[in-house]
């Protein structure tokens, strides 16, 4: 099985290429950033991506939603110090292969590692306990939302005036208003420093209601 290891931590690339020595596991390539993963992803077609949720010029999470969205085949492994409840849940609606935290026993990896090979998924079981816990906490009744309105309620909490989100989002200034308004109403809140505040709690229960269907 070929690995591309994707983590800008020179000491973690070092530690996963010394763990995986003898596992009969191939690391063909590294790379140091979100953009540098995506080439190599292109370049050398590895089976299995471990991929560090925190990278400079794209982000882990942009990663994985980039090469769903392009519908690429490859398995993928997130690797990660820390993740937010949303990008949690977002992470399994992508159906990600794998998810390992950083600090955990350095076998977790290679199970990982071997379940994914065999075709199954593997949370570890710190993740997997939180992700039943949300679940389990989630209002039913939480009204879908569109990828497009996720995006806006990204911008949003990001600080982003209407003339910076229509570019990001590549439409006019007036259809993100319609969108805000929109949103607004679907989720009843009263303004966007409401939707700022409450970005994380609508986002993890939009995810929780896609992951669950």
């Amino acid at each position: 099985m070929r690995i591309l290891i994707a983590d800008d931590h020179p000491m973690i690339r070092t530690a996963i290429e010394v763990l995986l020595r003898d596992t009969g596991l191939t690391i063909v390539g590294s790379a140091t950033t979100g953009e540098e993963a995506m080439r190599a992803v292109d370049e050398l077609k590895p089976d299995v991506l471990l991929l560090d949720v925190q990278m400079p010029e794209g982000s882990g999470m942009d990663v994985l939603r980039a090469l769903r969205a392009d519908g690429q085949r490859l398995r993928i492994i997130l690797l990660t110090a820390g993740i937010e409840d949303p990008a949690l849940i977002e992470a399994q609606a992508l159906k990600v292969d794998g998810m390992v935290l950083k600090n955990s026993d350095p076998a977790y990896l290679i199970e990982c590692l071997d379940a994914v090979r065999g075709g199954r998924t593997w949370l570890d079981p710190e993740l997997r306990e939180r992700i039943a816990r949300l679940i389990e906490s989630a209002p039913s009744e939480r009204p879908s939302l569109a990828p497009r309105e996720r995006e806006l309620i990204k911008c949003v909490r990001q600080g982003l005036r209407n003339r910076e989100i229509a570019q990001q989002l590549g439409v006019t200034e007036g259809t993100v208003k319609v969108y805000l308004h929109n949103v607004f109403d679907k989720l009843g809140v009263k303004n966007r420093t409401e939707l700022a505040i409450r970005a994380d709690e609508f986002l993890a229960g939009s995810y929780l209601k896609q992951a669950r269907s």
